[in-house]
Order: structure tokens, then C-alpha cells, then sequence
């Protein structure tokens, strides 16, 4: 990575990073729940709820028992406790993946479909910012994609009606 970096990019993900993190989660998390809820969308917002505590419990619970320390070397923002799995990449999953389904399912323009790729596109630049940034090995984030996708899965799952 450290052929790639430049001060801009360095900017760049360390903004991108952001959007991943738990302060994004919660402030996100909480809009888009209201959002849901006011709109009718109950079920979505019951599933996404559940769906973002149950990745932050496997998360933590994954990091306490794997407890692998993070990457050697320069890393070019905070991060604090274990590396494996990354729960900036599974909770991004998570989460921007269900309001990309919820995008793909319900929205009627296409500006809704665009806004949808947007997010799956954001999903891997968070993952890839994790790897830049030098706080996560690949195998890391790879992880937490699949084990963010698992939950995923459940949660589209739940979302369906009976």
C-alpha cells in the first residue's frame, strides 16, 4: 500500500474510513430506522435494527476470542482494539447493503438504483480504506465482508413476508 499513498488519497480514506465507523452507525443507523419506521416500512426497520446489533455482538464477540493484533507499521488513522474480524467492513456490509436491498426492492427511479450501486460501491472503499489505512490485514476485512454477508442474508431474509 505504501506505493499507492499520496497525501490526497490519504484524505480520501480517511474520510471514507469514517463512514464506517460506529459514530456513522449510530447517527445513520438511528435516521435511517425513523425513516423506515415513519414511512410504514416497520418490518425494515425492526430487521435492520436487529441485523446492526447482531453483526456488533458477533464482531465483538469474534474480536475478544480471536484477539489478533493489528498490522506492524504506520497506521494513518485511529484504531483501537483487535483486527480480526473488521467491523468496519462487516458492519458497512451490513448495514449499506440492506438499505441497497431495501433501494433495489422498493425504489421506483432511477436515481433510487443509482443511489443503491453507490452504496455497494462505498461497502468495498470502506473495506479497501481499512487496508490502506494500515489497520486491518486483507484477511481481516475479508472476514468481516463474509460474516457481514451471512447476516445480510438473514436480514433479506427476514425482511420477505411469510
Amino acid at each position: 500500500m505504501e506505493e499507492i499513498r499520496s497525501p490526497l488519497a490519504d484524505i480520501l480514506f480517511q474520510t471514507l474510513t469514517q463512514l464506517g465507523s460506529p459514530y456513522a452507525f449510530i447517527l445513520l443507523g438511528v435516521l435511517a430506522v425513523v425513516i423506515l419506521w415513519a414511512s410504514g416500512r416497520i418490518r425494515g426497520a425492526r430487521v435492520l435494527s436487529l441485523g446492526l446489533l447482531l453483526a456488533w455482538a458477533v464482531m465483538k464477540v469474534m474480536k475478544d476470542l480471536i484477539g489478533r493484533e493489528r498490522p506492524a507499521g504506520e497506521q494513518l488513522t485511529i484504531a483501537t482494539g483487535m483486527s480480526f474480524p473488521s467491523g468496519h467492513a462487516m458492519l458497512s456490509l451490513v448495514f449499506y447493503g440492506y438499505i441497497a436491498y431495501l433501494l433495489l426492492q422498493h425504489g421506483r427511479s432511477n436515481i433510487q438504483r443509482l443511489l443503491a450501486y453507490g452504496l455497494m460501491l462505498l461497502i468495498g472503499l470502506i473495506g479497501f480504506s481499512r487496508l490502506y489505512l494500515n489497520v486491518h490485514y486483507a484477511t481481516d476485512v475479508l472476514a468481516g465482508f463474509i460474516i457481514g454477508g451471512l447476516i445480510l442474508t438473514v436480514m433479506i431474509r427476514l425482511s420477505k413476508p411469510s
